[in-house]
């Protein structure tokens, strides 16, 4: 049987291995993050004062946990290399809707891919520049833009999902099943945004989840699946 997507899902497996380099590179745990954060990169991604970043990099004594800076530092570096993997799966995936139903609405799921790139990259800059300027705390105009790149990134990412909900909706079982998953990770995300707690990671896992779905609908979804 054809099976459109196979391309797309080899994109995802180089997602997958890259995400697993991240987690082995990004630190995993952190002295102290703001209330219900339970993973240093995403408490710093969505960090909001000056208090919190230095909670996070500053011990009590009032030296630099450069060991954490690095692993900050090295994983944000490399994750423009993510980045710009799962913009294009996203973007290859989106373009295989919109060919194979002739909707031109998927081509909006494109549009918001590069968006979310450039979302992703900026708040990568602001990240990095934070951490360069742990010693003198001048990074005031980094931490106020972050929140706008971060929600960029992490909004058009469920923006996405939300756009692709119709087309699994329309498939089989477990297509249908990715359809409900992405509808409750734009809640969590939605919630999230709203309000800044352990919502947060969760809607963070729940989009590594629907990550992980697609990959595994691109090896499985057959030509005769369409409606």
């Amino acid at each position: 049987m054809n099976r459109p997507f196979l391309k797309v899902g080899y994109v995802g497996l180089l997602v997958i291995i890259m995400s697993v380099t991240l987690v082995i590179i990004f630190p995993s745990k952190a002295p102290k993050m703001p209330d219900g954060f339970f993973t240093p990169i995403i408490a710093f991604e969505f960090i909001k004062t000056k208090a919190e970043v230095f909670q996070l990099f500053v011990a009590t004594d009032g030296t630099t946990r450069q060991a954490m800076v690095n692993a900050m530092d090295l994983g944000n570096r490399l994750d423009y290399i993510y980045m710009c993997l799962y913009s294009v799966f996203f973007l290859l995936f989106c373009q295989k809707c919109a060919d194979i139903s002739k909707k031109k609405l998927y081509y909006t799921g494109m549009a918001i891919a590069v968006v979310v790139l450039l979302g992703d990259a900026l708040e990568n800059r602001q990240l990095l520049g934070i951490t360069a300027k742990l010693e003198n705390g001048d990074f005031a105009a980094e931490l106020s833009l972050l929140y706008f790149f971060t929600w960029i990134k992490w909004g058009g990412i469920a923006a996405v999902f939300l756009l692709l909900v119709p087309w699994f909706a329309k498939g089989g079982l477990f297509s249908k099943t990715i359809g409900m998953a992405g509808s409750i990770t734009i809640a969590l995300g939605v919630l999230a945004f709203l309000n800044r707690s352990m919502i947060t990671e969760i809607f963070s896992l729940a989009v590594g989840l629907m990550f992980l779905f697609m990959i595994i609908y691109c090896f499985t979804f057959k030509s005769d699946e369409i409606l």
